[in-house]
């Protein structure tokens, strides 16, 4: 039920950059400048969580007896690989990371010009 309500807020999120995008011309720079960076902030927040969500699941740990008791010893992390996320997770996070960033430098750009047209620069 928690997953249907915060999908609603994000479909709400997407129409109304879209429609503010569309009228562009009408609405006023800081706002428009605003909701790029907020909206690039957003997609680069979430391209990090499916980034870090880990290797994938750890291996349990290695068992073995001695005396008759169990003993537990932790698992060696292999050598020579990264932390890299499983594979299936890097593409959506590049999406993420490209679109978001797209969007951060489109409102700085934005900002930028702005000042500078208004400095005299």
């Amino acid at each position: 039920m928690e997953e249907q309500r915060s999908r609603w807020w994000r479909w709400i999120g997407l129409i109304v950059i879209v429609a503010m995008l569309a009228n562009a011309q009408v609405v006023p720079w800081p706002i428009l400048a605003l909701l790029l960076v907020g909206g690039g902030g957003y997609l680069l927040v979430s391209g990090w969580r499916v980034w870090s969500q880990g290797p994938g699941p750890t291996p349990p740990p290695a068992v073995k007896y001695w005396r008759g008791q169990r003993v537990e010893l932790p698992r060696e992390e292999q050598r020579g690989r990264g932390k890299l996320p499983p594979l299936r997770a890097i593409a959506p996070a590049l999406v993420y990371f490209l679109l978001g960033g797209a969007l951060v430098a489109a409102g700085a750009a934005l900002v930028l010009r702005q000042v500078t047209e208004t400095s005299g620069v």
